[in-house]
């Protein structure tokens, strides 16, 4: 059975991508949570500032999630790689 599933530079730029992405939605999301005046005191801006703040928490988790998902597919990928040349 092969564990890896997903492509090495497939893999490695998923990783990339959920590292902004978790900064970033980190940052937002105290933002949010904080109630900075720039964000939420437009007309156009959501009436319960701090529940976008969870949502972007929540969206950090799963960006996390895929952080690990593809980290661990860049290391079954390694491993096999050792293997191979072992024999």
């Amino acid at each position: 059975m092969q564990l890896a599933f997903i492509s090495p530079g497939c893999a490695t730029t998923c990783q990339i991508l959920s590292v902004f992405g978790i900064i970033f939605l980190l940052i937002l999301g105290a933002l949010f949570k904080a109630e900075v005046h720039e964000l939420t005191s437009s007309t156009e801006d959501p009436a319960d500032p701090k529940a976008v703040g969870h949502a972007c928490f929540v969206a950090a988790g799963i960006y996390a999630a895929f952080l690990v998902c593809c980290t661990c597919q860049n290391a079954v990928r390694s491993a096999d790689t050792r293997r191979a040349r072992r024999l």
